[in-house]
């Protein structure tokens, strides 16, 4: 019995729980930056924060198929202001907590959320407003409206 105690404590522990949201410190490297900003500049307008937040947690999970994400890979992947992809970001926890109320991520506890069919369907209808309005249950498309106009030099 000695010989397959000592042959348990040296096989690797596999630990499928998360570390509490607070503690976790996402690094992304310069090739997953620039893809996720990709992404969202191929929706061809300035988006929400929540819409952008959306779209990140789209990008993450479907595209590099992380199974659940939090503000902290947010907060690490937001466009900056400069960039003009989105609005400023000013809670990312709280971005991920309101979604969640309104169906668009499912939480997973400790922080921890993961997008759901109608928050893909939401991103994947981004930038056409009425489609967005539809998706989530509307009446007015100002509700469903995840963009504002860029103004582009040929405006002027």
């Amino acid at each position: 019995m000695r010989a397959s105690s000592a042959a348990a404590e040296l096989l690797p522990t596999v630990s499928t729980a998360r570390p509490l949201s607070r503690a976790y410190h996402p690094k992304y490297d310069v090739e997953h930056r620039r893809d996720v900003l990709e992404f969202l500049r191929a929706k061809g307008c300035e988006l929400r924060p929540a819409y952008a937040a959306l779209g990140i947690a789209y990008f993450l999970q479907q595209r590099l198929r992380r199974d659940a994400i939090c503000g902290a890979d947010i907060r690490a992947l937001f466009p900056r202001r400069e960039e003009r992809l989105a609005g400023t970001l000013r809670n990312a926890h709280d971005i991920l907590r309101r979604a969640a109320a309104r169906g668009l991520v499912e939480s997973l506890g400790s922080g921890w959320y993961t997008i759901t069919p109608l928050g893909v369907a939401v991103v994947e209808a981004l930038p056409d407003d009425q489609r967005v309005a539809e998706l989530r249950g509307c009446r007015t498309v100002s509700c469903g409206m995840g963009r504002r106009r860029v103004a582009h030099a040929d405006d002027l």
